[in-house]
């Protein structure tokens, strides 16, 4: 039967039927009342989950136990980026959008729009929107690139060609950005190019020196200065590629404090010096006479109290276990005479100063100096050689 015949039908039969029938008029009454309920329904919010698959929407639940067991099964074969969101909707959108367990893997394969993820030409992803895809850029950018108020970026650039262009394919070729940025990441795939000035605060180590001090014991150290770090501050302008650095340069230097040099006082070592002696022996001739480098000047004195130049030369050697007389010209005259450019450390040295011949006396300790009590005014002292080339007269071993 055609369905014009059909309209035809409906309406004799129609016709024959009285409008004022109570059995016609209930039976509208209550097609009414069904529709509208049924209108009422479809209109009225209901609670859900929608279910999106890398990124897009795949559709609704009941509840999260539901989600998760039609998943399940779809997801075990390939590593889809599943979330859940709870909405509220229509019944009548309910129904038109759930998820039933002969309809997810027909959604999960459904062409849909997305956008092609391309670095220099070649496809590396898909995503959902063009928007995720500058949303990726900016934290793959930000993953380098990290400005603080001494960290002044004046410039970010990816080296690639990044383009991007609308697609179709199905959800299970669509990545979320979160796994897109991270494959770029683990692959470096990208080259953040930035440029800027960074400060910092550097420490000025402070330097140390040394000075001899004979007047402290054998290998007595004391701390004169004590030595303080400076610090100053350093701008560099610099490159970096992906948070290395591939230029780098000072372009200023500012002093904050300016670092304290140590100052450490020395007193003599307790080096054994060779002297020739009746007993061969090894003494410590040398640093034990630079010990009473301060003392005063005495005549005739023979104890650190005070001393005279042959005095002090027989005090000291004495210590050793050579005797000397207490005469300069006796010293001169009873040892064995050495040439000026033989002189050994302990060796004496003998000059002619307020009377002709052996008139004042010191020890050589090396290095064209010597030591002596030399006068009332400066005591013991250590001189250089080539100050009193005039008066030099000869020296003497023992």
């Amino acid at each position: 039967m055609h369905f014009k015949q059909i309209i035809c039908v409906t309406l004799t039969c129609l016709k024959k039927i009285s409008w004022k029938s109570p059995r016609l008029l209930g039976g509208l009454f209550i097609t009414m009342i069904l529709i509208g309920s049924f209108a009422c329904y479809l209109a009225t919010p209901m609670n859900a989950v929608a279910v999106s698959v890398n990124g897009k929407q795949l559709g609704l639940v009941f509840n999260q136990n539901t989600a998760d067991t039609l998943m399940a099964s779809a997801a075990k074969e390939k590593p889809y980026k599943i979330a859940y969101t709870n909405i509220t909707v229509s019944n009548a959108d309910y129904l038109r959008s759930a998820l039933r367990p002969n309809n997810v893997e027909e959604k999960i394969n459904q062409p849909c729009d997305a956008y092609q993820f391309a670095i220099n030409g070649t496809v590396i992803a898909v995503l959902p929107d063009s928007e995720d895809i500058d949303q990726v850029l900016k934290k793959f950018q930000a993953y380098y690139v990290r400005p603080t108020k001494d960290n002044v970026v004046t410039s970010v650039k990816i080296a690639e060609d990044v383009t991007f262009s609308k697609t179709t394919a199905g959800l299970s070729q669509i990545q979320s950005p979160e796994q897109v940025l991270k494959s770029l990441i683990d692959h470096n795939s990208l080259t953040v190019i930035c440029q800027g000035k960074y400060t910092e605060t550097q420490k000025i180590q402070y330097d140390t020196i040394t000075k001899k001090d004979y007047k402290l014991g054998f290998g007595k150290k004391e701390v004169i200065t004590v030595g303080s770090n400076g610090s100053k501050s350093v701008t560099y302008s610099y490159v970096q590629s992906n948070g290395k650095y591939s230029e780098k340069q000072v372009v200023k230097e500012t002093i904050l404090q300016d670092a304290v040099t140590e100052v450490i006082a020395e007193g003599p070592t307790a080096k054994p010096i060779l002297v020739a002696s009746r007993s061969n022996s090894y003494s410590n001739v040398v640093d034990y006479a630079l010990g009473y480098v301060g003392c005063p000047y005495v005549y005739g004195g023979i104890s650190p109290g005070g001393f005279d130049c042959s005095g002090f030369t027989r005090y000291v050697y004495a210590a050793a276990g050579v005797t000397l007389p207490h005469s300069s010209f006796a010293q001169y005259a009873s040892g064995t005479p050495v040439g000026r450019d033989e002189l050994q450390p302990g060796d004496l040295v003998f000059f002619s100063t307020y009377a002709r011949g052996a008139s004042h006396v010191g020890i050589y300790i090396g290095g064209g100096q010597y030591v002596h009590a030399f006068n009332y005014s400066a005591g013991v002292v250590v001189s250089n050689l080539s100050a009193h080339s005039s008066s030099y007269l000869g020296a003497r071993r023992y």
